[in-house]
């Protein structure tokens, strides 16, 4: 058995029929699909073991908000695979998932798999793993509000790359930038923004941490050390240009484990979904998911 975890509310397109289209290829090939569109419904699935023994593969049919609920609901060692439904689809980017329902089901017929590391956050109560990234400051206040905006409908409302003008509207408005103090082994270095790095692209696939690997055993980490618009506009441009590596004023490293704390609370988002606000600890977890391996391999 293969499970679909499907999402009806990401992305702008129509998941029902997408994900239709892929449960017909998976049966073209004699794999027996069960799409689950209920969120309760596949967390209660995913944790029942006798259920779990039958089942070969999980399909994540969303954005990377699916892909990390799913994530963190995968018992350890169960193969994971990426139909591409979201907005940015940077998982699906980053690992060799394409928007092509035949290529998926021959790719989970083949049954190939590799092994990936993952990033694991505690803060403010909360554990979360996480495999794209982590980041505190300005970004996390626009997740903050957009997920807030997000849940305070009668229904989730579905997300699309204009839903997020308004709360980053209200963000360049609002926030005020205060300092998160990264502390990585003996390295202690103090800015405006962290990232953590489990992959090396960010939002519209930009290349925030070109050198990181999902496979190396360890997590990237950059800070932005100035802090104001201005200077947020600078590195946004830098960014956009693959050049704020090479900038003074952006630190960067690799580690194992670190920390951030702020003497005020700073917003944290993992894998664009609130995680509540410093103190955060974070830690990699080397070959922690099964990922479904795919002709297109990784980035």
């Amino acid at each position: 058995m293969i499970i679909v975890a499907a999402n009806p509310y990401s992305g702008a397109s129509d998941n029902r029929r997408r994900v239709d289209a892929l449960a017909r290829a998976l049966a073209e090939l004699g794999e027996a699909p069960r799409v689950v569109w209920d969120p309760r419904e596949r967390a209660a699935i995913l944790a029942d073991g006798a259920a779990m023994a039958r089942c070969r593969a999980v399909v994540a049919a969303g954005g990377d908000g699916t892909v990390a609920q799913v994530i963190n609901e995968l018992r350890p060692g169960t193969p994971l695979a990426v139909f591409p439904a979201g907005n940015e689809n940077l998982f699906a980017a980053a690992f060799g998932f394409a928007d092509d329902p035949a290529a998926l089901a021959r790719a989970l017929a083949a049954g190939r798999t590799r092994a990936l590391d993952l990033g694991r956050a505690s803060a403010s109560g909360r554990q979360r793993l996480f495999a794209l990234m982590l980041s505190a400051g300005f970004d996390a206040e626009v997740v903050r509000r957009l997920a807030a905006w997000r849940a305070s409908g009668a229904a989730l409302r579905r997300v699309r790359r204009i839903s997020y003008v308004a709360p980053l509207a209200a963000s360049l408005v609002t926030y005020r930038h205060p300092p998160v103090r990264v502390v990585a082994g003996e390295i202690a270095v103090g800015g405006a923004y962290c990232v953590v790095a489990n992959a090396p692209l960010y939002a519209l696939a930009l290349p925030l941490a070109p050198g990181a690997r999902a496979d190396d055993g360890a997590l990237d980490w950059l800070v932005f050390e100035r802090s104001s618009l201005t200077a947020l506009a600078a590195y946004s441009w830098a960014v956009w240009r693959g050049r704020h590596v090479v900038r003074r004023d952006v630190r960067t490293g690799r580690a194992t484990r670190l920390s951030l704390d702020a003497a005020i609370p700073v917003p944290v988002q993992v894998d664009g979904d609130p995680l509540g606000t410093t103190p955060v600890e974070i830690e990699v977890v080397p070959a922690a998911l099964t990922v479904v391996a795919t002709s297109a391999g990784a980035r």
